[in-house]
């Protein structure tokens, strides 16, 4: 007998520390492995090969720590969030934690723009005149290939300080820019090396700037 989907659900969680350089298909089977460990009550596909439903709305790049990651999912009993939280970080690594989870409330597809913060070690001076120049070109792979464009269109600064950034860049289905872009980019363009980089999304905006909830 099929399972009844009592309601939708997504659920925010922090990916930190070593769990940094999870790939994203090794973070789905985690997750669904949690989610059979916790014995959560969530719908699973029908058909031949039925699996656990969970589905990330904006997939965090390899190497970039990320605040307020999300996965949608649904659930087929009545399940309080304070429960939910607490058996998902029962079963999931230390570096992965779920902080909250609620229904739905805007589509993945409404998703615009990632901010970020960086901390690095570089030349700062060096730095600035990279960020001041007219365009910063860099490749981005695509599945048709290698295209050129210039991260100083799509860039927006939000505070910068000696080794540190607060900056956007357009994320989405539709378009979207890999932070880590930009400091290979200062390498390639500068000839300068950066002795240490952390790189934190903080949070997933919608077209009309509020927060992806």
């Amino acid at each position: 007998m099929a399972n009844t989907v009592t309601k939708n659900i997504r659920v925010f969680f922090s990916k930190t520390g070593r769990a940094i350089y999870i790939s994203h298909l090794d973070l789905y089977r985690l997750f669904q492995r949690a989610i059979k460990r916790a014995k959560l009550p969530i719908w699973e596909t029908e058909g031949f090969n039925p699996h656990v439903y969970i589905t990330f709305a904006l997939p965090l790049a390899l190497g970039t720590a990320g605040v307020c990651e999300s996965l949608d999912t649904k659930l087929t009993e009545d399940i309080s969030s304070e429960e939910l939280v607490r058996r998902f970080n029962d079963a999931l690594p230390k570096d992965i934690r779920v902080l909250s989870a609620s229904e739905p409330v805007r589509k993945p597809t409404e998703i615009a723009l990632s901010e970020y913060e960086a901390d690095f070690d570089c030349d700062d001076e060096k730095f600035d005149l990279f960020l001041a120049s007219e365009h910063i070109p860099a490749e981005k792979k695509t599945k048709r290939g290698i295209a050129e464009l210039d991260l100083k269109q799509h860039l927006d600064i939000l505070e910068r300080r000696n080794g540190y950034l607060r900056f956007t860049f357009p994320s989405g289905s539709e378009f979207n820019i890999n932070a880590g872009l930009l400091f290979d980019a200062f390498e390639k363009l500068s000839g300068t090396e950066i002795y240490s980089l952390h790189i934190t999304r903080t949070a997933i905006k919608c077209s009309d700037g509020e927060i992806f909830r």
